[in-house]
């Protein structure tokens, strides 16, 4: 039997180790987990943090994986709890932005040596990496793949969806401080309330959650409020690094239409729509998507 051959990229062959790595935030210490390529040390580094609610096991080392692989060192951290040991599923876009920014400059200078940062963010995160990437923090370029805009996202909901969302936020933000928190499902039941729609989003949101995760599907309804604001896409115009904008053609949180306008303000962007709904970048549709990803980033930021 001729011996098997070997169809991978020379690109997607590197190995790699991985570490924790610690960066002080607003909120104190936090860490992630940083994915070292077996290349020259100064290699880039791309930053990816979760989506709404979401925590980075979510599909996210997969991606840090492929990224190490092709010679870019990867950083996969979480956003801050409420409190000490609150969850970590509080939607708090300001608050994690400044993680953000924390995690960049952590990185920015890895082992003592300048690097170039690349920002990688879906859902949510995608719409963060437009705000920081916006702030023109010398970042070398940015991916935002189906990227979330709250103002957006709610704009697409039912009237009934915002009354229920406002009123469990309300008496969350007035109740907490008292010690009467109240939570929503990340994910609602059949019939049941909850941030995001049972289907498809929703299903495809719970099936990247790892089997050991100890994730808990709910988060402080107060959080919703903050998440309504939110318009990160708006700041789109300030982007002055080269863009990757993936947009989900059946995504059913935000239109890929919002995405598209978000594109066409950034002067040095490429966009991308794809047959997929809002998750599938993180699972079905993983390989195409990372492709086009590699494929941009060997364009723009070279890895050796």
């Amino acid at each position: 039997m001729p011996a098997a051959t070997d169809t991978r990229s020379a690109a997607d062959r590197f190995e790699f180790a991985t570490t924790t790595l610690t960066f002080e935030s607003e909120a104190g210490a936090r860490r992630g987990r940083l994915y070292r390529p077996d290349r020259p040390s100064s290699s880039p580094v791309v930053v990816l943090g979760p989506t709404v609610a979401a925590e980075s096991t979510f599909g996210y080392p997969r991606y840090a994986e492929r990224f190490a692989r092709a010679g870019y060192a990867a950083f996969v951290f979480d956003h801050r709890p409420v409190g000490d040991d609150g969850p970590r599923t509080f939607v708090d876009p300001a608050a994690q932005v400044a993680d953000w920014r924390a995690a960049v400059d952590r990185v920015r200078r890895l082992d003592g040596e300048r690097r170039r940062v690349v920002l990688w963010g879906f859902g949510l995160g995608g719409g963060h990496v437009i705000r920081v990437a916006a702030e023109r923090r010398r970042v070398a370029a940015t991916v935002a793949v189906s990227p979330l805009d709250g103002r957006a996202f709610a704009r697409g909901r039912s009237p009934g969806y915002l009354a229920r969302a406002v009123t469990a936020g309300v008496r969350d933000r007035l109740g907490a401080p008292l010690g009467r928190s109240q939570s929503v499902p990340v994910v609602g039941g059949p019939g049941e309330f909850g941030l995001l729609p049972r289907t498809p989003a929703g299903e495809a949101y719970l099936d990247c959650i790892p089997p050991a995760s100890d994730w808990h599907n709910e988060t402080p309804a107060r959080g919703l409020l903050s998440l309504f604001r939110y318009r990160p896409l708006a700041d789109a115009a300030d982007v002055d690094c080269p863009t990757l904008v993936i947009a989900a053609g059946r995504d059913d949180l935000v239109s890929p239409e919002t995405a598209a306008a978000a594109a066409d303000c950034i002067d040095d962007a490429t966009f991308l729509r794809l047959p997929v709904g809002h998750v599938d970048p993180l699972g079905d549709a993983f390989e195409t998507a990372v492709a086009h990803q590699l494929a941009f980033l060997e364009s723009v930021v070279d890895a050796r």
